[in-house]
């Protein structure tokens, strides 16, 4: 019986402290949960932070344009990232890759193909990819909407099982603050639901993750959004339990 493919996609503001440095404690639980799950389930986490880690290195503003500004703390955090990512993986018994993507790997059919067999022969290794998006090369329109974009390709390039979006809230909230369940592949967006709350780096918002949600259960793929401190969030959504937001797969 074949292992199932899960995407893990970990946000900025899941992964962060409320000064924007990285909390080592949350990562540490979900690299723990991820490792044990790792021998039977292929699991490829999406990761953002690096532009977060990269600022804490600094510790001191850009003077340069946005676009400039954004890629030097991508490439200065993304060594610390890894760093902390595979030292994490190594003490559990576990070793990552690291794996950079744009726009164009997608939409490539070479590269797509090129990176659907790296991420398989990855697994077959035992080995956890840890993706995120290459903001050194990227230019607007080689861009991702956000790593929620990045996710859902992967689970769609994977026919994924489950793709988990974790962030810092429990949920689809309802217009009371409580969280919504379960959608219906074919159920609308709520309309009160906005872009908010979003870290300096962060790009997503509950927009696009309800649109990436609802267009990857639409290709046969089960989604969860859910808080990324909830306890043992992954094991309890890999043991089948419905944790946060669940967006049923469309049968196909």
């Amino acid at each position: 019986m074949r292992n199932k493919k899960i995407v893990v996609k970990l946000g900025t503001n899941a992964m962060t402290t409320d000064d924007l440095k990285l909390d080592k404690a949350v990562i540490k639980d979900l690299v723990r949960q991820i490792a044990e799950a790792h021998g039977s389930h292929d699991i490829v986490l999406v990761t953002s932070g690096a532009m977060g880690a990269g600022r804490a290195t600094l510790k001191k503003p850009l003077k340069y344009d946005e676009v400039t500004t954004r890629q030097i703390y991508a490439v200065v955090g993304q060594v610390k990232l890894m760093e902390l990512y595979s030292n994490l993986f190594e003490e559990r018994g576990r070793i990552v890759a690291q794996m950079l993507a744009t726009k164009e790997d997608f939409n490539n059919r070479t590269h797509f193909l090129n990176t659907k067999n790296c991420i398989e022969s990855l697994f077959r290794e035992d080995i956890v990819p840890i993706m995120n998006e290459n903001d050194f090369v990227c230019i607007e329109e080689l861009m991702f909407t956000d790593n929620d974009e990045l996710a859902g390709m992967i689970s769609k390039l994977l026919a994924a099982d489950k793709l988990i979006i974790l962030s810092n809230v429990s949920g689809v909230y309802d217009k009371e603050g409580k969280v919504i369940p379960e959608f219906r592949p074919d159920e609308e967006m709520p309309r009160h639901i906005i872009s908010s709350e979003k870290s300096s780096f962060g790009k997503g918002g509950m927009q696009n993750k309800f649109g990436v949600a609802q267009a990857i259960a639409k290709h046969g793929t089960e989604v969860f959004i859910t808080s990324s401190k909830e306890k043992d969030v992954i094991t309890r959504i890999l043991a089948g339990e419905s944790v946060g937001s669940r967006f049923l797969a469309h049968k196909v």
